[in-house]
């Protein structure tokens, strides 16, 4: 019978025990070929549980590259904190988050602590209690008060969880601190930077609350037996005000009317200023998303008084002394500043309110704006 390659399909002997064509090794037998599959399929088993193995591996190396990261670092890969995290971030590090984050939201004496953050030249006081102006703040339930100076300062509950900034002219509350903090900070400045900044900056204990008080009222007396005379707004930064309003409004593709001391200016949502200051019921927002009940805001008092000057300042009332409107195509679009002087310091209200028992207002998250009357404020 002949006999062929089970290779290459060409005619052997039967005595060869290699292809003379193709040079193969020729099976002689059935059982031969059944071990060489029995091999064949043990070689692939034995791979495919390598495989496996090392898929296991790799996946428990990942994951306790995750624990490890968890537990060596508070910030997370999605750049928020968890409650365990929170707990273990230093007080400093906490200082540098907060101050960067008022920098951006509450305004100039924020802006003059954070250069002396960069600078490596800020030293915080830790106190119990402490009056700033006329408000006297007291740390409670477990906080921790820091006084930046005479003017601002920010609470840190027991847990970490919640800041309050406080000052002479308001305050202002963020929950879930970090959670809203960090993301912004590290928009801006890189973690680097923000921790060789809180490793310059210094947190001590203040003197007595009863010294600290006594050193607020009589920065506060000096203040006004040398300025109390002062006008604080004129005809001539009224007359700079309007014209870089009219620059902003281009810049915005929003014409501005500003109020001209004559009749009244009635917005799209129906609110006639000024005479609405007096009759309107204000209550004052974070501005930050602020989705409470206006029940549970402050309310404020406003009036109209281009004429303020710092006697009036013992009043705890927000003296608008120049208002512009811009009226879009429906009263969800109308926009309303009230320049203000709060404590003798400016601040810059918008109000969008479109219905409801309340006119809310907020301080203006444009740092260009808030800015330029801040610089108008000055010059005189």
């Amino acid at each position: 019978m002949n006999k062929f390659c089970p290779h290459c399909g060409k005619p052997i002997n039967s005595s060869n025990k290699f292809c003379p064509n193709c040079g193969r090794k020729i099976i002689s037998s059935r059982s031969e070929i059944h071990s060489n599959r029995l091999k064949s399929q043990r070689r692939n088993i034995i791979g495919s549980i390598v495989a496996v193995l090392v898929l296991i591996m790799s996946g428990w190396g990942l994951y306790q590259h995750g624990r490890n990261l968890a537990n060596g670092t508070v910030i997370g890969g999605n750049g928020k904190s968890t409650n365990a995290e929170i707990k273990k971030i230093p007080h400093k590090q906490l200082a540098a988050w907060a101050i960067l984050y008022a920098d951006k939201k509450y305004g100039k004496k924020w802006g003059e602590a954070a250069d002396d953050l960069r600078s490596g030249h800020l030293t915080i006081e830790s106190y119990s209690k402490y009056r700033f102006g006329d408000y006297e703040i007291s740390a409670t339930d477990g906080s921790r008060l820091y006084v930046i100076n005479d003017q601002v300062g920010y609470l840190v509950s027991k847990d970490n969880k919640e800041i309050t900034y406080v000052g002479n002219k308001s305050s202002y509350s963020n929950r879930s601190v970090l959670n809203q903090i960090y993301p912004e900070i590290k928009s801006e400045n890189t973690e680097k930077n923000v921790n060789i900044w809180n490793d310059n900056l210094s947190i001590v204990a203040g003197k007595s609350d009863e010294k600290a008080n006594d050193r607020g009222s009589k920065t506060n007396t000096k203040s006004k037996k040398t300025t109390s005379e002062d006008k604080l707004w004129s005809s001539t930064q009224n007359d700079e005000l309007i014209s870089y309003m009219d620059e902003f409004g281009d810049k915005m593709h929003q014409s501005y009317e500003h109020y001209t001391d004559n009749g009244s200016l009635t917005t799209a949502a129906g609110q006639e200023y000024p005479n609405w200051l007096s009759q309107g019921r204000f209550k004052l927002s974070s501005g930050d998303c602020d989705s409470r009940d206006p029940e549970d805001m402050s309310s404020i008092n406003l009036k109209w008084n281009p004429q303020v000057d710092k006697e009036e300042d013992e009043d705890d009332t927000y003296d608008v002394v120049a208002i512009f409107n811009y009226n879009g195509k429906s009263a969800e679009q109308h926009i309303t500043y009230l320049f203000c002087f709060y404590h003798d310091e400016p601040v810059a209200l918008i109000d969008q309110t479109t219905n409801g028992d309340y006119t809310i207002v907020h301080a203006t998250a444009n740092k260009d704006l808030t800015s330029h009357f801040e610089e108008i404020v000055e010059k005189d």
